[in-house]
């Protein structure tokens, strides 16, 4: 009883900072109408579904306390929800590009083989990325506490962008956009394949899509429509006459344009016209910019690393409660793998199918490729606390990290260890050493000695306070 009223009190002391950072961060500033002059308290959907306007009064309870419903928003500003906060502090001083990630470094982890790779996946669109992301949003990419904890958010992100995007190397999903072409009209056209007839070795389609299909139908949610995906329909999309110049080329039989397609793309493979809709939300303010042309996040080097970042840093499932960020933070590799790919790679032992059992093994190999190139290196899993809900492992790795060494299928995490950078201070602290017997007798011949500035001291009754304490503790016992 004692230690919940003593926690009550605790709680009731709490700066309101404190508070946040103690819930997580899941308190919005829109609660008792904490929104800066100029400001105005809106639903996150720009739908008025929650009712947010109400927050701009005195209210402290839902919807105005939750940032996943409510936020304050300034009419002159793009219309950009915040991301969930770690209640870790920004690193103001430092800027990622400049002092982390320098383009040697960039260049030792991004290798693409293709020139469609080569030509979306840059350095400077990564950097461009990185900072208009920031500018509108408190809770920053790899700008978050330490210098180290921002070398390990950016190795977990670069390894996964890795693994999804087949080293850097796959612009757009691949038997859904065969042999891609761009018509008189300036439109990409993109060849639809079913996954059995397309051969990913020689990257061709042995039978067109639509022999057995009037439309091409895939990655529409139905359930998803109007302000929370793109519009899209049952029938699909027809297949497109593709504005040729016929003297040169046969016809383009079996084609779709690639903005009418909302198959996988970009560095964290957005995907489904609600993932399009969302990437819109979070990187422009608009949630129609790219639903009306998705094929920017194939062209458009920021867009495509943009749309990853915005998934790295706010997709939460609701079972979890946190964000691989968030575990990025942490330190920890696995928990990022189970936020972003939850039960199809975690336990990393279950055969869900061949296609991920690899992806996990993979991103084992990516991470010490990236934590090489970094200088750090990040737990596999780590999780203080296994009751705690934003504590996420993906169990298994630590089996895959020993075993691809000895087996050789992971030659770049046997020297991870040894290209770790010394980020401690230079400087040797000051040792300071605990008062003595003889130190305290000074202050019980002197009631208040005062300090060196001449304010009064506190030393006294604080030692005297001790003293007690320890006699009443004795007593007890």
């Amino acid at each position: 009883m004692k230690f919940y009223f003593g926690t009550f009190l605790l709680l009731l002391s709490i700066p309101e900072a404190d508070a946040q950072t103690a819930t997580g961060g899941a308190l919005s500033e829109c609660a008792n109408g904490g929104c800066n002059l100029g400001e105005y308290c809106v639903d996150v959907d720009d739908t008025g579904e929650y009712g947010c306007s109400k927050c701009n009064g005195s209210r402290d309870w839902w919807p105005c306390n939750f940032e996943t419903t409510c936020f304050c928003h300034a009419l002159d500003a793009p219309r950009i929800p915040p991301a969930p906060r770690s209640g870790v502090t920004v690193n103001a001083a430092l800027d990622t590009c400049r002092d982390v990630l320098t383009e040697d470094t960039f260049n030792n982890i991004v290798q693409p083989t293709s020139e469609e790779g080569k030509q979306l996946f840059t350095y400077a669109g990564l950097c461009d990325a990185i900072y208009n992301y920031n500018q509108y949003h408190d809770e920053k990419f790899a700008q978050m506490g330490t210098v180290s904890q921002v070398r390990r958010e950016l190795a977990a992100f670069l390894s996964h962008a890795s693994v999804e995007t087949d080293g850097f190397s796959v612009t757009r999903e691949e038997h859904h956009c065969v042999n891609p072409i761009t018509g008189l009209d300036g439109n990409v056209y993109c060849m639809p394949c079913k996954e059995q007839f397309y051969s990913k070795e020689t990257k061709t389609c042995t039978q067109s899509y639509f022999v057995d299909e009037q439309s091409y139908y895939k990655y529409c949610d139905l359930s998803r429509q109007n302000n929370q995906g793109c519009s899209c329909t049952v029938a699909g999309v027809k297949m497109a006459n593709v504005p040729l110049q016929d003297d040169l080329r046969a016809p383009a039989i079996g084609y779709v344009r690639a903005d009418d397609m909302y198959f996988r793309r970009g560095s964290f493979d957005t995907s489904f016209n609600y993932g399009y809709m969302g990437a819109g939300i979070a990187i422009k303010g608009d949630a129609q910019y790219f639903c009306e042309q998705p094929d920017l996040l194939a062209t458009n080097p920021q867009y495509a690393w943009q749309s990853g970042i915005y998934k790295w840093m706010e997709y939460m499932p609701y079972e979890f409660g946190s964000t691989a960020h968030k575990q990025a933070l942490k330190g920890n590799f696995g928990g990022t793998i189970n936020v972003l790919n939850g039960p199809l790679e975690c336990p990393s032992s279950m055969n869900i199918s061949e296609k991920h059992v690899q992806m996990v093994r993979d991103r084992v190999r990516e991470i010490c490729r990236a934590g090489s190139a970094l200088g750090v290196m990040l737990e596999l899993n780590q999780c203080e606390n296994s009751y705690d809900r934003d504590c996420q492992k993906c169990d298994g790795l630590e089996d895959i990290y020993y075993s691809c060494q000895q087996d050789g299928s992971c030659p770049e995490c046997n020297g991870w260890e040894e290209n770790l950078l010394s980020l401690a201070p230079t400087v040797t602290p000051a040792i300071i050493k605990p008062p003595t017997f003889e130190d305290w007798g000074k202050y019980w011949n002197n009631p208040n000695p005062g300090t060196r500035n001449g304010a009064t001291s506190s030393y006294p009754s604080s030692v005297w306070y001790s003293i007690v304490s320890v006699v009443v503790l004795i007593i007890h016992i």
